[in-house]
This record gives structure tokens, C-alpha cells and sequence, in this order.
């Protein structure tokens, strides 16, 4: 929850000059910064969600606005980065301290004679403040249009959410800023630390050793780094190893005891210190430990000194794993966003330039065809599923099972590899007998995911011109899906956490393209949810290659094949159509297409448009999007329906939202159906066959 803004001491101070509001923005540094994607991301989510030309976050400083992420301003604004406050519509916004909305700037008195209106052409405005976590308001996300605007709540309701992710993005470079100073603070107290602070490897060698280590033991740093700690005596090497094991396993050492000094005492024997030590292993990102923390105390210091010691140290571990926390959450995210959706562009990339050698093969650009429809619908999948990002960073994925072939996840994961393959000069061999019925109850995508990250792996990790193998049959009522390379193959000190997220073993695959981390993780969840398991299959030598097999509970019967459906060159019936979009390349392919299936079609730039377009042709059926500026589907639906002339018209809405409150406005609105898009061409022959038996009625 965002804490209020602040009141100022004195009621009537200008919120653009105040020095709580100041200092907070420059402390962040982001005046005058780069441009980051992060926010560039957000201005064009918000450009493209409002259909305005324009989006900015804008941070208000005392004499001038500085644009952190601009798009669709003209020049020299773009260039610039920022414009002086006269020239501004966002200090209205952090003096109101809330949203600031303006339908039409050349009537608003509150903006009149405004340069911006003249110079810039803005003549409507939608803004709401950015805050810091401690409340205050460093500057807007707003948009702006050359056309008046009515700004409807769901609008408004958007531009608020992504003004929540600036914040959030804000924050986030806060808190790295925060880490920053944490990390020097730690360097200075390590090294003005009365304290002795070493650190060593799993092997004893020294990596740290800092100044107090040298006046207690005598050894410099030069003499020591790099090298076996000194300071261990020869009759307690074996003791040291057993405490190192212990510590290396998560325990926590301490004790008062006696260890070597360089030089000689007045005896002539070697120097001794009596030291109290405290031993714990440091932990990398991924949980293991590979390194210990030796911190070395003076017994003559008192008891409250050292409970002191502990207390700070404890909690600058809590605040140091805190950051870290945030950190690898966004970085999971992000890994898993760009994971899930690289698999079903790939093919799509591929099969868009392998149509501009298919033209004239029909049979060649019909498989093309056939692979665009199943990655496309891939993608609709998986933007579903990041709609929800809570749901999928908490690993909470819903499975849409369903009677699946596994001979086709196979033949798709191999499709999907190809390009990759040829690449690499793989030789791919797909042993598989499709007279052998396989099938499982699964979600078809899931599967193809977890056959393609498998292969994909092989491909990477396989030097060129190797051989990868993909199996599949049953045994002992299973379904089992084998992928076996002739690649670098996985040490068997390795092989145990392969499964676990961001595990990459890479001292050996020098050669290999890399990657995040998280492949086997997902293969292992996926099938996992499905009732299965994956097995890494040992080999005596990692040089062998690897094998990785599925199993997965095989159905008891064959299920029913579905019928065939012949589908005809030409419609039984041919309608007039009419698509009304705002956006041009969707109204172009979509009309394109509905002719492709015969039909006679026509196309409105907008909701206004398409009704006069619809009085004058009396379609047969209307194609309508939902979000259109000047006037929204709805409206149009609403409009349409009390045309007596247009009773008998069927009105489809096609739009990207798709949530049931979406669906059930459509209804009310006036419309027959609502089709989420991307509309397939088996949906768009399922509504004209609908027509068709309508009329038929009639």
C-alpha cells in the first residue's frame, strides 16, 4: 500500500519546489539517467493498451521535466529528453497529487493558452503521479492524444496499474542502490574492522584477508591470498578439514583456541595468538557453499563486544538475503517469461520466411500452415498464463488436459528443432512406429514444451555435426519418451541437482550456447504434474552423452478418432461481411482471410464509419473490435441494434479481451458472440455455418 503524499509544513508551498519532494528524486539519480528498458516496456504497453500516439514517464524537477521513458513525442522532444515546466502537463498532475485528466486542452481553463497545446499539438491528457514508497510524488505516467479524449474508467483503471509498475520499477533501483551501499559498507568495515576477516576455498586457500588478519598473525596480504592458510598448525590440519566439512554442510563453528603467528616469541619459539574464531560457509545464489567466512577476535575484547558482533552481523545477513530475494524474483520471472515464449516464435520466425520460397508448392505452404496454427495457438496459451503473474511465479500452472498423440508432441517437438538442427548440423533420428497407438489425457502445449526443451538441450550441448536420437513407446504400461545425444554429457558429480532451477554445469560445456538455467526444472514440473517422472539415464562416462527418458501414464484404450472434416474450397453460401478495426494490418489480414473463404467483404477504419458503412451494404454479418477510440464497441453494438434495418444482421465481437466480464458486457451490449483473438479459421467457418443455418430457418 502507497503511504499518502506527504503535507508540507507550510499549507500553501508549491509541491513542484518542495525540498522533501526534491531530494527524494535526485537521491534516486534518474534525472538525466539513460533510457532503460524496463520503462520503455511500460510507456509503450501504455501507448498501445489507450491507443494513444503518445506515453511518457515524466520526473518534475524544479525548473524543467525530464522525460525517463518517452514514446511517440515529436522532435525535438524526443531527442531532448525533457522541456521546460512552462511547456508541461505533468506539474499540474504533482500539484494535484492525483490523477489529472483533460478531454480537450483548447476548452479546459484550467490549461488555457498552454504552449503545449500549440507547439506540440496535445490536445488531450491522462496522468497519474509516481510516488516514492515513503510517499513522495517524484513525477507522472501519462498519456497524451491530438484528438479530445473521453477517458473511460477501464482506461484510466489501466494507466493506473502501469503507473504501479513504474513505481514498482522505481523501487527496484532503490533497492539496488540500497545493495550497493551495503556492499561498500561491507568492504569498509571489513577492512577498518578491528576484527580479523578471512576468507578461504573449500581447499584452504586464502581470498580475503584483510588488515586486521595481518597485525594479529603477522602475515601480509600479499604473503597469504591465494595460498594455504597460514595459521594453522600441523598437528591440527585433520581437525581444521573436519570443521571445514561441518561448516561447508551449513554448521556454524566457534571456538577459543590457540593458533600460529608469524616470527618467534622472546623464547625462540613460534609465536602463538589465542584467538576466539567464528567459521560459516558462504552461499552462492543457488544455495551451495564453496567458500568460509573466518572472523577472528581478540579474547582480551569483552563479552558485550562480541554479542554486539553477532547481533549486527546477523542482521546484515537478514537485509543482504532480503535483497537478494527480491532480486532473484524478478530475474526468475523474467527467465521464465522468456523461456516459455522463445520455443513457439522460433517455428513462427522460421515458417514466415520459409513462405516466401512456398508460394507456389500448395502442399508445402498448407504444412506451413498447419505449424503457424499450433505455434499461434501456443502463444495464446502461454499469454494467458502470464496474465496471471502471481499465479505462474508461485509455479501455480493450470494443465488444460485433453486425449493427446504422442507420436504427434513428438513429430511438433521435432518441427520445432529442425531449424536448430540444420544449424548445428545434427543428424535428428525419430525412431518411432505410428502403428503403435500412444496417448495420454495431458495438455497437448505442456508436453510439446517439455519433448522440445529436452531436445533443445541436446542440440545445444551436442558439438556439431552429432547425432541426437528421440524414441517413444510403451513399457510396462507407461508411455516412454527417450532423447539421447552423443554431446558432452554431465559429469556424475553433477548429475544429482540437474533437475534443480538455474543448474548449468559450466566447466564442461565450454561449447555450448548457454542458457538460463530453468529447462530441466520446467520438464521435470511439467511432467510431474502430469502424473510422471524423468529419469536421467546414468552412463559409466560423461563423454558418452546424455539420455533423459518421460514416463507418463499411458490411457487403457485408443480414444475414438475424430472424424474427418472435408472442408470445401468454396462456401456453401456466401455472405457480405463487414470488419470494423481500428488497426490497420489487423483489419487488412482479417478481411483478406474471410475473402480467402469466399466471401464478399468490406472493412471501417471506426465504430462511427462502420455504422454508415452498415446502413448502406446491410451485411450479413459484422465483425467488430471491442476497444476503438472516439467510440467503443459497445457503443457501436448499442447504436446497431436500434437499426430497424440492420435486425437481421449477425454481430460478432472480436477482440483481445477475453475475461468473462468481457464476454458478458459484449452480451449486453447487443452482441450475438464474442471470439477472442486470434479467430481461427475452424471458429470463423463455425459462425457462418451458424448463419447459414439460421437463414436456413428462417
Amino acid at each position: 500500500m502507497r503511504i499518502a503524499a506527504k503535507a508540507s509544513m507550510n499549507p500553501t508551498a508549491d509541491p513542484i519546489t518542495d525540498p522533501l519532494r526534491l531530494r527524494a528524486l535526485r537521491s534516486l539519480s534518474l534525472v538525466d539517467s539513460p533510457a532503460e528498458e524496463s520503462f520503455d516496456r511500460i510507456t509503450r504497453l501504455a501507448a498501445r493498451l489507450l491507443k494513444c500516439p503518445a506515453s511518457v514517464v515524466t520526473l518534475i524537477e524544479e525548473d524543467r521535466q525530464f522525460f525517463k521513458s518517452c514514446v511517440g513525442l515529436p522532435e525535438p522532444l524526443a531527442t531532448l529528453r525533457g522541456s521546460p515546466l512552462s511547456h508541461s502537463f505533468c506539474k499540474l498532475t504533482v500539484r494535484a497529487g492525483e490523477r489529472f485528466l483533460i478531454e480537450d486542452a483548447r476548452v479546459d481553463p484550467r490549461v488555457d493558452s498552454h504552449p503545449a497545446i500549440e507547439e506540440y499539438g496535445i490536445i488531450s491528457y491522462a496522468g497519474f503521479p509516481i510516488r516514492t514508497r515513503s510517499g513522495e510524488v517524484l513525477g507522472t505516467l501519462c498519456v497524451v492524444d491530438i484528438v479530445p479524449r473521453e477517458w473511460t474508467e477501464d482506461e484510466l483503471e489501466t494507466l493506473r496499474e502501469l503507473s504501479a509498475s513504474v513505481e514498482s520499477e522505481i523501487e527496484l533501483i532503490a533497492a539496488a542502490e540500497r545493495e550497493r551501499d551495503h556492499a561498500r559498507m561491507f568492504q569498509t568495515m571489513i577492512q577498518a574492522s578491528p576484527l580479523s576477516v578471512i576468507v578461504i576455498d573449500t581447499d584452504g586457500r586464502v581470498e580475503l584477508w584483510n588488515d586486521a588478519s595481518e597485525v594479529i598473525f603477522g602475515w601480509t596480504s600479499a604473503e597469504v591470498l591465494g595460498y594455504p592458510l597460514p595459521i594453522i598448525p600441523e598437528h591440527k590440519l585433520n581437525e581444521c578439514q573436519r570443521i571445514c566439512d561441518a561448516v561447508g554442510d551449513g554448521s556454524v563453528f566457534r571456538c577459543v583456541d590457540t593458533y600460529r603467528a608469524k616470527g618467534e616469541n622472546a623464547n625462540g619459539e613460534k609465536r602463538a595468538v589465542h584467538v576466539n574464531v567464528s567459521a560459516v560457509s558462504l552461499h552462492r545464489y543457488d544455495g551451495h557453499s564453496d567458500r568460509i567466512l573466518l572472523i577472528i577476535d581478540d579474547v582480551s575484547q569483552s563479552h558485550a563486544d562480541t554479542l554486539e558482533r553477532e547481533r549486527l552481523f546477523r542482521e546484515l545477513q537478514k537485509e543482504k538475503a532480503l535483497l537478494s530475494e527480491m532480486d532473484e524474483r524478478k530475474n526468475r520471472f523474467l527467465a521464465l517469461l522468456a523461456h516459455e515464449l522463445r520455443n513457439p516464435l522460433t517455428p513462427i520466425g522460421n515458417a514466415v520466411d520459409l513462405l516466401r520460397f512456398a508460394a507456389k508448392d500448395p502442399s508445402q505452404v498448407n504444412e506451413i500452415s498447419t505449424v503457424l496454427e499450433s505455434q499461434v495457438r501456443q502463444l495464446v496459451r502461454l499469454i494467458d498464463d502470464l496474465m496471471d503473474v502471481s499465479r505462474i511465479t508461485r509455479g501455480r500452472i493450470d494443465l488444460q488436459r485433453e486425449t493427446v498423440s504422442i507420436h504427434d508432441i513428438v513429430a511438433n517437438s521435432c518441427r520445432a528443432v529442425k531449424s536448430l538442427c540444420n544449424e548445428m548440423g545434427h543428424e535428428l533420428i525419430r525412431r518411432t512406429d505410428p502403428e503403435q497407438p500412444l496417448h495420454v489425457h495431458g495438455d497437448y502445449v505442456r508436453l510439446t514444451q517439455v519433448v522440445t526443451n529436452l531436445l533443445n538441450n541436446a542440440c545445444k550441448y551436442t558439438p556439431p555435426s552429432g547425432r541426437i536420437e528421440i524414441s517413444c513407446g510403451q513399457v510396462d504400461g507407461q508411455v516412454e519418451i527417450a532423447v539421447k545425444d552423443n554431446g558432452v554429457g554431465i559429469p556424475p558429480e553433477h548429475r544429482k541437482g540437474i533437475f534443480e532451477m538455474f543448474t548449468q554445469v559450466d566447466e564442461t560445456l565450454k561449447d555450448s550456447r548457454g542458457g538460463l538455467g530453468i529447462g530441466l526444472t520446467l520438464v521435470k514440473q511439467l511432467v510431474e504434474l502430469h502424473g510422471g517422472k524423468v529419469l536421467l539415464v546414468d552412463n559409466d562416462e560423461a563423454s558418452n552423452g546424455s539420455e533423459f527418458r518421460i514416463q507418463l501414464p499411458c490411457l487403457d484404450a485408443k480414444p475414438n478418432e475424430p472424424k474427418t472434416v472435408v472442408e470445401d474450397d468454396e462456401p456453401k453460401q456466401r455472405f457480405r461481411v463487414l470488419v470494423v478495426d481500428d488497426v490497420p494490418a489487423i483489419a487488412k489480414m482479417f478481411t483478406m482471410l474471410v475473402g480467402a473463404m469466399g466471401h464478399e467483404v468490406h472493412s471501417a477504419p471506426s465504430a462511427p464509419e462502420g455504422i454508415e458503412l452498415a446502413r448502406e451494404l446491410r451485411p450479413d454479418i459484422v465483425f467488430s473490435d471491442i476497444c476503438m477510440p472516439d467510440m467503443d464497441g459497445y457503443e457501436l453494438a448499442r447504436q446497431f441494434r436500434g437499426l430497424s434495418e440492420l435486425d437481421s444482421s449477425m454481430l460478432i465481437a472480436m477482440t483481445g479481451n477475453g475475461q468473462p466480464e468481457d464476454i458478458r458486457m459484449a452480451m449486453e451490449a447487443g452482441f450475438d458472440r464474442h471470439v477472442t483473438k486470434p479467430a481461427s479459421i475452424q471458429r470463423l467457418r463455425e459462425i457462418f455455418q451458424e448463419l447459414e443455418t439460421r437463414r436456413f430457418k428462417v
